[in-house]
């Protein structure tokens, strides 16, 4: 009965952690320039984080990930 009663609690964890991490936005592609803009909120009106990445593969990063990426890309 305890066994069972781990494994339930145990699933309840890993489904809340996979439920609750950020979303992910696409690979950038190569010999693109690419710039992913987090948000905080689904009306995308507070940015949280950009993430940019170059031509040749360096990537930066400026504030958080949120769970509301926002993707652009262009070709070098």
């Amino acid at each position: 009965m305890i066994r069972r009663a781990s494994l339930a609690v145990l699933l309840a964890i890993g489904t809340l952690t996979v439920v609750g991490s950020p979303a992910q936005a696409r690979a950038c592609q190569i010999d693109y320039h690419c710039e992913t803009y987090y948000y905080s909120d689904s009306t995308r009106t507070t940015l949280v984080g950009v993430k940019y990445e170059n031509c040749v593969g360096d990537v930066t990063w400026v504030g958080t990930r949120g769970s509301y990426p926002e993707f652009y890309e262009t070709p070098c």
